[in-house]
C-alpha cells in the first residue's frame, strides 16, 4: 500500500491518497485533478523534468510538494520556482538510476504526453525511443573497450608465444656456450703448464690484457643494444607526434548559456503545450459529445447550428468553431515540433561536448606518451655516450697492454691471454644468454593465464553484441505478440501491425519502422481513428515495458489522457494491462462504469478549479 500527500501539483493544491495492490481508478469529471494526480505520482518517481517535460509545478505556486510513503520507504520530493520561472526539483525520489527513470518515462508511465505515444501519434521515427535504454547503457563503448582490451590481451599472447618459440635456440646457445667454455678452461690449464716461469712473470700483464679485451667486447654489445633501442623509441615517438598532430581539436565553445536558453525555451513551450492542449481537448470534447448547450446557448438548424462562443457570447457557428480548433491543432503541431528541434539541438551539442573531452583525453595521453619517450630517448643516449667513452677508453688501454705482452711474452704467452679473454667474453655472454633465458621461461608460463583472459574477454564481448541484438529482436517480437492480444481483444479498425526492421551486414537492428495493416494492406498511422492511434502507442510501449523487464524494475503502471476510447475498451485496456506491475493506475470518466478494483476519489482534494469556481 503506497500513502501520497500532495501539494501545489499541477491542479491539485493539497490532497492525499491511497494506492493498493492491483488496479487503482481515478474516477471522475473534468478538472478535478486526474491527470495532476497522475503528475504528482511521477514528480515523486523522479521522471518530471525529463526530455523537456516540466515539473508540474502549479501555476502561480513558488513551492510544491509531494510524499510518498510505502511500507519499504519513504520518499518526499520538492519543487521550488526561481526567479526567472524555472522550477527545480529537490529531495529523493523513488527512481534514480538513469535507465530505470528512461523506461518509466517511456514505458511504464502512459499518460497523454507519453513519447512513445506522441510519436505513434505523428507517425515519427520510433528507433531513438525503443533503444534509449541501450544507449544509456552504452554498449557501443563497451564492445569498443572490451575489443581494445582483447587487442591489448593478444598482444601480450602473441609475445608470449613467440617467447616459447625462442626458448630452444636460446636453450642451444646455452649449451653450445657451456661446451665452449669448458673446451678453453681445459686449454688454458694445459697453456699454464706449459708456461715457463719467465712467461709465468707475464701473469699480471696477460690477466689485464684479457681483462681489457672481455670489457671491451662487452662495452661493443652493449653500445649495439642501445642504439637498437633508441631506434625503436625514436620511431614510437615519431608515430605519436604524428598521431598528435592529426588531433583536430575544436576550441571549446561557451554552450552553457546557449543550453540554458534553449531550456528555458522548452520550459515556456510546455506551458504552452500544456495551455493549448487542455484548451483544445475540452473544447473538442464538447463538440464531440454534443454538449454545447452546457456552456452556451444553441440555436438547432437544419443545415448548420448556430451557438454562442462561450468565451466571448459572439454568435457564431459549430463549423467555425471546428475550424478554429482545427487552427489550434495546427498551432500545437507547430510548437511540438520547436520543442522536439531544441532538444535535438541539445543533444547534438551535448554529443559535441563529448567528442571534444575524448580528443582532449586523447591529447593529453599522446602528450604523457611522447614526453615519457623523450625522456627515455635522453636517458638511452647518455648511457650510449658514457659507454662510447668507456669504448673509447678501454680500446687505448687495450694498445698499451697489447704492446707490452708483445714485448715480453712468447707464443704460449700470447695465446693464454687471448684464451683468457674468450673465457671472460663467454661467461658474460652465458649470463647473459641465462638470463633471457629465465624471461623467456617466464613469458611463456604467462601464455595459459593470457589465454584464459583472452577467452574470458571474448565471451563477455560476444556477450554484450548478443545483449543489444537479442534486445532488439525481442523488441520486434512483443510488439508482435503484444499486437496479436489487442487484435484478438479489441477487435480494432485494422488487421493488424508489425515493426518492420532495417538491419546491417551483422544482422543488427538499425531502425524499426512502424507498419498498420488495414484490410490486407498496409496503411498510414493517420487513417486509423485517435483510439486506435493511442491503442497502438500503448502496444509499442508494451512490447518495450516487456522486453526491458520494466515491471521489476518499477512497480507502478499510469494509464491516463484515452478518452478516444470507449468504457468497454478502456476496462478491457486495464484488465489487460493488470498483470504488468505490481500497481496499475488509471483514470476514467464516472460514465465508464465500474472498472473494480481500487476507486480513488478526489472529492476530498482542494483543486485550482474549485477557487475557480468559487470566484465565478
Amino acid at each position: 500500500m503506497w500513502d501520497l500527500r500532495i501539494a501545489n501539483i499541477a491542479g491539485i493544491q493539497s490532497g492525499n491518497a491511497t494506492l493498493t495492490d492491483g488496479l487503482n481508478v481515478v474516477q471522475a469529471s473534468n478538472f478535478m485533478g486526474k491527470s495532476s494526480f497522475m503528475g504528482a505520482i511521477q514528480t515523486v518517481m523522479g521522471t518530471t523534468g525529463m526530455d523537456g517535460y516540466s515539473h508540474p509545478l502549479t501555476e502561480g505556486a513558488t513551492q510544491g510538494s509531494v510524499s510518498l510513503s510505502t511500507p519499504e520507504e519513504t520518499y518526499d520530493v520538492r519543487l521550488e520556482r526561481s526567479d526567472s520561472g524555472g522550477v527545480a526539483r529537490h529531495g529523493t525520489p523513488m527512481l534514480t538510476d538513469q535507465t530505470d527513470r528512461t523506461c518509466a518515462r517511456l514505458f511504464a508511465f502512459l499518460g497523454e504526453n507519453n513519447p512513445v505515444r506522441a510519436r505513434v501519434r505523428n507517425a515519427e521515427d520510433l528507433t531513438p525511443l525503443l533503444q534509449a535504454p541501450l544507449d544509456i547503457e552504452d554498449i557501443d563503448a563497451r564492445i569498443a573497450s572490451l575489443k581494445q582490451e582483447r587487442e591489448a590481451v593478444t598482444d601480450r599472447l602473441r609475445e608470449a608465444e613467440h617467447a616459447a618459440e625462442n626458448i630452444p635456440p636460446v636453450t642451444e646457445a646455452i649449451g653450445t656456450l657451456e661446451q665452449d667454455l669448458e673446451r678453453l678452461r681445459e686449454r688454458r690449464e694445459e697453456l699454464a703448464r706449459r708456461a715457463t716461469d719467465g712467461a709465468a712473470s707475464n701473469g699480471a700483464s696477460s690477466d689485464e690484457l684479457a681483462e681489457c679485451r672481455s670489457r671491451l667486447q662487452t662495452t661493443k654489445q652493449t653500445i649495439s643494444r642501445l642504439e637498437t633501442r633508441i631506434e625503436r623509441a625514436e620511431t614510437e615517438l615519431d608515430q605519436k607526434r604524428t598521431s598528435l598532430e592529426a588531433l583536430d581539436i575544436p576550441d571549446e565553445p561557451d554552450v552553457t548559456a546557449d543550453i540554458t536558453a534553449k531550456n528555458e525555451r522548452i520550459d515556456a513551450l510546455d506551458i504552452k503545450l500544456d495551455l493549448l492542449e487542455g484548451l483544445h481537448r475540452a473544447n473538442q470534447r464538447v463538440l464531440e459529445e454534443d454538449e454545447a448547450d452546457l456552456v452556451s446557448s444553441v440555436e438547432r438548424n437544419l443545415l448548420e447550428d448556430e451557438v454562442g462562443c462561450w468565451v466571448c457570447g459572439e454568435p457564431t457557428t459549430t463549423a467555425t468553431i471546428h475550424e478554429r480548433l482545427d487552427a489550434m491543432q495546427g498551432r500545437l503541431v507547430s510548437l511540438r515540433e520547436e520543442r522536439e528541434t531544441l532538444q535535438e539541438e541539445i543533444a547534438a551539442i551535448e554529443a559535441k561536448q563529448r567528442e571534444r573531452e575524448e580528443q582532449r583525453r586523447r591529447q593529453s595521453e599522446l602528450e604523457s606518451e611522447i614526453g615519457d619517450l623523450a625522456v627515455d630517448i635522453d636517458e638511452l643516449k647518455g648511457d650510449r655516450r658514457q659507454a662510447l667513452d668507456r669504448k673509447e677508453r678501454l680500446s687505448e688501454e687495450l694498445d698499451e697492454l697489447e704492446a707490452a705482452v708483445v714485448e715480453s711474452t712468447d707464443e704460449v704467452t700470447e695465446e693464454l691471454t687471448d684464451v683468457k679473454a674468450d673465457i671472460r667474453t663467454k661467461e658474460t655472454e652465458l649470463e647473459t644468454q641465462r638470463a633471457r633465458l629465465e624471461e623467456l621461461e617466464a613469458r611463456r608460463d604467462e601464455a595459459e593465464e593470457l589465454e584464459a583472459e583472452q577467452e574470458q574477454l571474448s565471451a563477455e564481448l560476444e556477450a554484450v553484441r548478443n545483449r543489444k541484438r537479442e534486445k532488439q529482436w525481442e523488441l520486434k517480437e512483443q510488439f508482435d505478440t503484444a499486437m496479436a492480444d489487442v487484435i484478438d481483444r479489441f477487435g480494432p479498425g485494422f488487421d493488424g501491425g508489425r515493426l518492420a526492421v532495417k538491419t546491417n551486414a551483422q544482422n543488427d537492428i538499425e531502425s524499426f519502422e512502424l507498419i498498420i495493416a488495414r484490410d490486407g494492406r498496409e496503411t498510414d498511422i493517420a487513417t486509423l481513428s485517435e483510439g486506435e492511434q493511442e491503442l497502438v502507442g500503448i502496444i509499442v510501449a508494451l512490447a518495450g515495458h516487456r522486453t526491458f523487464d520494466v515491471g521489476n524494475r518499477i512497480p507502478v503502471v499510469l494509464l491516463d489522457g484515452i478518452s478516444q476510447l470507449s468504457a468497454a475498451n478502456l476496462q478491457r485496456l486495464t484488465a489487460y494491462l493488470q498483470d504488468a506491475s505490481e500497481i496499475l493506475v488509471t483514470t476514467a470518466y464516472p460514465e465508464a462504469g465500474d472498472f473494480g478494483g481500487h476507486r480513488i476519489s478526489p472529492k476530498e482534494w482542494q483543486t485550482v478549479s474549485d477557487g475557480e469556481r468559487s470566484a465565478a
